[in-house]
């Protein structure tokens, strides 16, 4: 283990001492204690501009998603029980009469129309929900049905609409977005009793659809790993979060469970074809270059990357796809580590002499901060000059929402939760979208064409050739498919994941 490993591990062993110091009004023996690396910038504002993940763990419990993706990547009742495709602009959504909130009051069509009214002003345009999942008209038809109008043709509207929650819009209007944020009013399981930027607390709430069968949960930011690591050996928390492949085995030793999970997204680095900082001539950045694209993912030898550093749990990816998602190819297959061929690459495009980037980015999985320095250690070899800093998860969100970004590359993560569908990342790799750092236009004849299809067959053969192309302009450096590594405390039973939507009101506390 490395010094800068030992001292990690100490001190978050020194801070697990007193991470369950607040609240202890509840009963360890009965409160599942959730340690999370990242908090939500909102809250529990879910109509904010963040985007479903990571926030969803800390909403999953407190809130009623319209609909699930299951781990097969099939959409599944929840809060809506039925849906229909009335015409290929048109869906008719119904929402189960039983979905009660924490105040007494309950849902219906009335109200879920007040959520897509608020998503139709200045303010609720803004919403991370949106996009993905775009609407331009919708009509109450029902006490619990509504029909939802789409711009163009949208073949996944369905399993988008897992990114929206049921909420309580007359005490969201009563109460304001700020009041709201830290004392939502929904359905979940699990009611809020307290939010604020290191916690959030919350009690059963037994008039739950689907009832919880703890009676208290607590979730806590916990930015560090080793602190999540030491915590959980310690007893301090029943849950941790985005572990690394180095806590496997101290989990596991410690009597609890490491659960290895296949997961919806593909680890990569962006690089910037757009010139943000504009400190390159012309504004035409390094990355605009098709030949330098592909040198970085020759340089990187992904395998090793996989092997030494993920402990072999990860698989090298060679396209923005899983095999578990819709529209991936079989035949397409990773780069190949050829350093010699990415310097002529290199040399052919202007920079043989090497070229100086910065990769801003966040630690977003366990090993994150090794895996960065692996990678500017393998591009430097070629003649990548890289610079990596490594920022807080909600700076890096507000560079990228607010497209100030100071470098050249990122860390970035193709994720297909809810709808796992290919065609997910393009909401970002696009050239007409407000805050895509890549623009590749030979590519948007494709993206285009698959957005709108609405045979099944005929998306998916476009879906294939999207991910064939995307491969060959090397839209990003890809690195692995993705995976997650939770660790369980032994007394926790009912654990289960859908493509990280956690069943928190399955999970029980024993011993």
């Amino acid at each position: 283990m490395s010094d800068r490993r030992v001292l990690s591990c100490l001190l978050g062993v020194v801070a697990a001492l007193g991470i369950m110091a607040p609240a202890q009004s509840q009963d360890a023996r009965e409160t599942l204690r959730v340690a999370m690396y990242t908090q939500t910038n909102t809250l529990g504002h879910v109509y904010g501009p963040n985007y479903i993940w990571p926030h969803m763990y800390w909403w999953e419990g407190s809130y009623d998603a319209f609909v699930r993706v299951d781990d097969k990547g099939q959409v599944q009742p929840f809060a809506i029980e039925r849906w229909e495709n009335v015409n290929p602009t048109t869906w008719r959504v119904t929402f189960r009469n039983n979905v009660t909130f924490w105040n007494g009051r309950t849902n219906d069509a009335a109200n879920i129309g007040k959520i897509f009214e608020y998503l139709m002003t200045e303010t609720g345009k803004a919403a991370g929900v949106l996009r993905a999942a775009k609407f331009s008209a919708y009509k109450v038809v029902g006490p619990q049905t509504l029909e939802l109008v789409t711009p163009e043709p949208d073949p996944i509207f369905i399993p988008k609409l897992a990114a929206f929650y049921v909420i309580d819009m007359a005490a969201f209007n009563e109460m304001g977005v700020t009041d709201f944020s830290v004392k939502p009013v929904a359905s979940g399981p699990f009611r809020v009793t307290k939010w604020d930027n290191q916690e959030q607390t919350s009690v059963a709430f037994d008039k739950s659809w689907r009832p919880a069968k703890i009676k208290n949960m607590r979730i806590l930011h916990v930015p560090e790993a080793a602190t999540r690591l030491a915590s959980l050996q310690a007893g301090e928390i029943d849950v941790a979060y985005n572990m690394g492949p180095d806590d496997v085995p101290r989990i596991r030793a410690a009597g609890h469970t490491a659960a290895i999970e296949s997961a919806p997204f593909v680890a990569s680095i962006g690089l910037f074809t757009v010139d943000f900082a504009k400190k390159w001539p012309n504004g035409k950045t390094p990355f605009a270059d098709k030949r330098v694209r592909q040198a970085a993912n020759l340089a990187l030898n992904k395998d090793a990357l996989v092997g030494q550093l993920l402990g072999g749990l990860g698989k090298a990816a060679g396209q923005p796809a899983v095999p578990s998602t819709f529209g991936y190819n079989p035949d397409v297959k990773p780069y190949p580590f050829d350093p010699e061929r990415a310097k002529r690459l290199l040399a052919e495009a202007g920079y043989g002499s090497g070229v100086n980037l910065l990769m801003e980015t966040s630690a977003v999985f366990g090993a994150a901060g090794d895996v960065f320095q692996v990678i500017a250690s393998d591009l430097g070899k070629v003649g990548f000059n890289v610079t990596v800093q490594v920022l807080p998860f909600a700076e890096r969100s507000r560079k990228f929402f607010g497209n100030s970004w100071a470098g050249d590359l990122t860390s970035f993560t193709s994720f297909f939760s809810p709808p796992q569908d290919a065609s997910i990342p393009f909401s970002v790799f696009g050239c007409d979208l407000p805050n895509t750092f890549t623009c590749i236009p030979e590519l948007t004849p494709l993206i285009q064409a698959q957005a709108k299809e609405m045979d099944r067959g005929k998306r998916l053969a476009q879906l294939q050739e999207l991910m064939k192309r995307a491969n060959e302009e090397a839209l990003a450096l890809y690195l692995f498919e993705g995976f997650d590594i939770t660790g369980i405390a032994k007394r926790v039973g009912g654990y289960k994941n859908w493509n990280k939507a956690i069943h928190y009101e399955s999970m029980t506390i024993g011993g």
